[in-house]
């Protein structure tokens, strides 16, 4: 933050920075708080007291915060700049929305630890899943079936499709058997946007549908991929650059996670190609991981372990 226009105060040892923060001088906007271990974490609040002592609640290791003065219309757009800023400096955030990714602490850590997340995204080859170890959850399993053969008795539904869905998760998922459900999702015929683009199937990671496949109201015989990965991590292979423009890739805007790419197809023959290419399929696991590095699967209730089995054995 530039430092003309902020205040710094010293907070190690404090409960509440209510007697440094007059109510009156203004406390509506955007602060960074550091840590002892060198993290920081930028928030906005429109009564930054009151945030902090929340935040004191969850960390006792706050020594500094960072104070700058926003008028509330401002305080998406002053954020997101402020951690964009702090990224590019090389600053570990805490933060899970806006940030592009960290290998800071995390609950996936615990699952897999972080010298196994890095071997696994530096490689890009895939890897064979042991259905032995994955979940079984057994209400979630009937409460899907229904979904699940809807699906298997689509015509659509082909086994060059399931082959694909399962070779993505081969490549895409880190430990799937271990991170299925938890960290990542296959939902049957999900009523999401039902009424414009009906998926016929959604992986989705944390909050985001990382690959789903869907179609036009009404044309529902053409189906389309979507793929969705890192624009930054696609982007730095020149060979991938070129390759990408075949993609139609789009420039996805979303809260939860910035800098996403989508890829789009219309042949599973073309889709499956794109998960050749190391470049892409090392774009797609930095997404993947980012998104579980946020946080486990929000939509785990509409899980299909059926389906999961099925593309799987395809």
């Amino acid at each position: 933050m530039d430092d003309r226009e902020v205040v710094r105060l010293k907070v190690d040892g404090l409960n509440s920075i209510a007697h440094l923060l007059p109510k009156a001088r203004g406390r509506c906007g955007v602060y960074e708080l550091a840590f002892a271990d060198g993290q920081c974490y930028v928030g906005q609040a429109v009564d930054v007291v009151t945030r902090f002592c929340a935040h004191r609640r969850t960390w006792s290791d706050i020594m500094e915060i960072v104070f700058e003065r926003v008028v509330r219309s401002q305080l998406d757009e002053v954020e997101r700049d402020q951690i964009r800023r702090r990224e590019a400096a090389g600053a570990q955030l805490r933060n899970v929305v806006h940030t592009t990714g960290r290998l800071g602490a995390s609950e996936l850590d615990v699952l897999l630890p972080p010298s196994e997340q890095r071997r696994w995204l530096a490689d890009h080859q895939p890897r064979e899943i042991r259905l032995r170890d994955r979940p079984n959850d057994s209400v979630l399993r009937h409460r899907s079936h229904h979904r699940f053969k809807r699906l298997q008795a689509d015509p659509r539904f082909t086994d060059e499709l399931a082959r694909f869905v399962g070779t993505y998760l081969r490549v895409g998922m880190p430990m799937s058997e271990l991170t299925e459900l938890s960290y990542w999702t296959l939902s049957a015929l999900p009523a999401t946007n039902a009424a414009t683009y009906p998926r016929l199937l959604t992986v989705s990671v944390h909050a985001l549908e990382t690959l789903y496949i869907y179609h036009e109201k009404h044309t529902p015989q053409k189906l389309h991929i979507r793929l969705n990965i890192d624009g930054a991590a696609a982007k730095s292979h020149i060979r991938t650059r070129l390759k990408l423009a075949l993609m139609q890739p789009v420039e996805a805007r979303n809260r939860i996670r910035p800098g996403v790419l989508g890829l789009h197809f219309t042949s599973i023959r073309s889709a499956l190609d794109a998960l050749t290419q190391p470049a892409i399929i090392k774009a797609a696991r930095q997404l993947n991981l980012d998104l579980m590095r946020k946080g486990p699967a929000l939509n785990w209730k509409t899980h299909c372990p059926d389906l999961v089995e099925r593309v799987l054995s395809a």
